[in-house]
């Protein structure tokens, strides 16, 4: 009768080398006299655990995964943290040697509401579809009245120009005089919005300007945007920086 496919004379001949290898084996190892068991058949399969990713998290991510239980400090110390001032960043890297290590990554992440204004960006608009954008968000300027002024001038303000322009016979490089002279006669020099800068942060007064080139294309200018996304950023990231030093002090930390 066979077993597992083989005549018994073939089964006691590899049964005969399996137990030469084993010998050849425990002689190299010095194992002396022991006792050796045997198992034949498939093994149990190895289960491990699966890493956890976390991707487009709010910047406060890493401190709070760093917090829970489950965290082991013998893990702390094959485990970085990245950051960036410039990109908005912060990324834990755990237990990287381990097979499946984890990752979380967390942004500082500038606010819807912002962005749509499209300030400091490369969004240009026509002077009507800046009229239309700002009458349809007139509820996030700190005087309504002033909204409606700018959708008013800004409507009428390439007509405006081109009938002067006319009436002087001017020419198209003087254009660009006479709307420099309508911008500052008749659109303000600045208006303050109130929006949040950063998601989960309250809104704050940002001073903005229109500029309008020659070929009547606006785009929306504040300074005082920039300089606070630059302070700002740093400031949240150090502080996430700072929290997660003092929770473990011996966290790599770089950077980039």
């Amino acid at each position: 009768m066979k077993k597992d496919g083989l005549e018994p004379e073939e089964k006691k001949v590899d049964d005969s080398i399996k137990n030469q290898i084993i010998k050849e084996e425990l002689k190299k190892r010095n194992l002396g006299n022991c006792e050796i068991v045997v198992l034949e058949g498939r093994a149990e399969p190895v289960y491990r655990e699966k890493s956890l990713e976390v991707s487009e998290a709010s910047i406060a991510a890493v401190h709070e995964f760093l917090v829970k239980k489950g965290v082991q400090n013998e893990d702390i110390v094959n485990s970085k943290v990245e950051f960036s001032y410039s990109k908005l960043f912060l990324n834990l890297y755990y237990s990287v040697r381990r097979r499946n290590p984890d990752t979380i990554k967390g942004s500082l992440k500038l606010h819807p509401d912002l962005l749509k204004f499209g300030i400091n960006s490369n969004d240009t608009y026509s002077t009507i579809q800046l009229s239309d954008f700002i009458k349809m968000n007139r509820h996030y300027f700190e005087n309504k009245d002033v909204a409606m002024k700018l959708v008013s001038d800004l409507r009428n303000f390439e007509g405006k120009v081109m009938k002067d322009v006319e009436l002087k016979a001017d020419t198209r490089a003087n254009s660009r005089v006479l709307i420099s002279q309508e911008v500052e006669s008749n659109i303000p020099n600045g208006f303050i919005l109130l929006l949040p800068v950063f998601l989960g942060q309250n809104p704050v007064r940002l001073e903005v300007e229109i500029n309008i080139t020659s070929d009547f294309t606006c785009s929306l200018i504040s300074p005082d945007l920039k300089a606070l996304i630059d302070l700002e950023t740093k400031k949240i990231v150090d502080g996430e920086l700072d929290k997660i030093k003092k929770l473990h002090p011996d966290l790599k930390i770089f950077e980039l």
